[in-house]
């Protein structure tokens, strides 16, 4: 981000990571040919089937549906 004063801020995407908050090297562990920022990106209800043979993840993610939360982003800021 770039503030400017009398104008509104300027945001751009990192050329390193391109907005996804984490340095290349963490980009580059990927489980199932996603990264963090992937999973991280996806919604309850697409994680929930990207997670179906891990059932810790999955237990998880089956409350969060039950309550009607399937549309809320994983990385979604808590506040």
């Amino acid at each position: 981000m770039v503030e400017l004063l009398f104008l509104p801020s300027v945001y751009a995407p990192c050329p390193t990571c391109h907005g996804a908050r984490f340095n290349a090297k963490t980009l580059e562990v990927k489980y199932r040919d996603k990264t963090i920022a992937d999973v991280l990106g996806m919604t309850v209800d697409v994680a929930w089937a990207f997670f179906a043979d891990e059932p810790h993840a999955r237990r998880s993610l089956t409350i969060l549906r039950e309550v009607g939360l399937g549309y809320v982003r994983l990385g979604q800021p808590a506040i």
